[in-house]
């Protein structure tokens, strides 16, 4: 019979097999020193790199004990999912011997420590995966509509602005077009939207990357 504890994980809540529980926490020390293997000049990024990894990871949860029964994580989902998900540097995981703390009921995983940094700031890479279409309020002119689209279709942002211009002055229906995308496309959020946005996987090396442009 395995002990089973209950964890908040990125907001959401879940039951987890004593087993997993530690090595889910070995990942993120070791994913902690992975990121402050780096760069001193980027202290502030720790919290928010650890919170979109959390993120990132209770949704993956979710969706993995959907088909689950018990809805109980194992150690096999977390092996799993921190190997989909990787090391900030895009390196191996170095597996240590330590067993991690004991687990306590209700244990809640926040952010850890403060960091010395690592530089892995995007450099507009574009991948390969399936894109999703969001807006992207970091590179707006208005409502990010047209950002959005350049990322979905991997194409000149100012392209797509003389489009709906002449849309707006030539035929009068861009404005229309524009206002319906503001109000129905969810704007990019998270490190992991924004992944998606430019067809990477949102994997713990590529996320970081986002949450460093979104501090600059």
């Amino acid at each position: 019979m395995k002990k089973v504890v209950n964890i908040s994980l990125g907001g959401r809540g879940f039951a987890m097999d004593e087993d997993a529980y530690i090595r889910l926490t070995a990942y993120f020390e070791h994913f902690k020193t992975h990121f402050r293997n780096g760069t001193p000049d980027l202290r502030s990024s720790e919290e928010e790199v650890m919170s979109d990894l959390e993120s990132r990871m209770a949704e993956l949860f979710d969706r993995e004990t959907l088909s689950s029964p018990a809805r109980v994580v194992d150690l096999a989902m977390v092996e799993r999912i921190t190997g989909q998900l990787g090391m900030p540097d895009g390196a191996p995981e170095e597996k240590g011997t330590d067993a991690g703390p004991e687990p306590k009921e209700g244990e809640h995983f926040g952010t850890f420590g403060r960091p010395t940094g690592a530089d892995f700031s995007y450099n507009g890479e574009q991948g390969t995966a399936r894109r999703h279409f969001f807006r992207d309020r970091e590179n707006k002119a208005i409502g990010g509509v047209c950002a959005g689209m350049g990322a979905l279709f991997n194409i000149d942002v100012t392209i797509i602005r003389i489009i709906f211009l002449v849309c707006i002055f030539g035929w009068g229906f861009g404005l229309l077009v524009y206002l319906i995308l503001w109000m129905v496309v969810p704007a990019a959020k998270t490190s992991a939207d924004f992944c998606q946005m430019h067809g990477l996987e949102p994997t713990a090396e590529n996320m970081a990357k986002f949450t460093i442009k979104r501090e600059k």
